[in-house]
């Protein structure tokens, strides 16, 4: 199992692809919480993409995703495969690593099959960070 390293704030994290069943897996959850964020479309702000997310779903989809990828804190010696485990590592002053952490595993692991759907869609990644982005600053704007 080959590990990538991450360096996020003070800390260093290491994570492995996880395997094929699991990635489907998580795939099909993922795919329920971005349909629920973009259920109204092209007029979606920043506060309706993350509509599909509610208080299960750290202990339901993100902790599941952090453990086949086997997350560990290298600075902490911890497994990040638990509540618990996301308290011993982070406090909420360091609550946005954790979340930076939970992207670069999301990258890590479907990076490859989110930019071959965008291929059929005709979309780069780059095409879909821009409109990503172009929906975030209309969402600040509205607020």
């Amino acid at each position: 199992m080959e590990l990538t390293t991450f360096s996020i704030g003070d800390k260093e994290f290491k994570a492995a692809k996880m395997n094929a069943f699991a990635a489907a897996k998580h795939l099909v959850k993922l795919k329920t919480l971005l349909d629920k964020g973009l259920a109204s479309g092209g007029d979606a702000n920043a506060i309706q993409l993350l509509a599909g997310i509610d208080e299960k779903t750290l202990e339901e989809v993100i902790i599941p995703i952090l453990r086949d990828s086997s997350v560990i804190s290298v600075s902490d010696e911890k497994k990040i495969d638990s509540p618990n485990a996301i308290n011993l590592v982070f406090t909420v002053d360091t609550l946005f690593d954790f979340f930076e952490l939970c992207w670069e595993v999301l990258k890590l692991n479907f990076t490859p099959f989110f930019t071959k759907v965008l291929t059929l869609f005709g979309l780069s990644p780059e095409e879909l960070a821009n409109r990503v982005q172009s929906l975030a600053k209309g969402a600040t704007r509205e607020s």
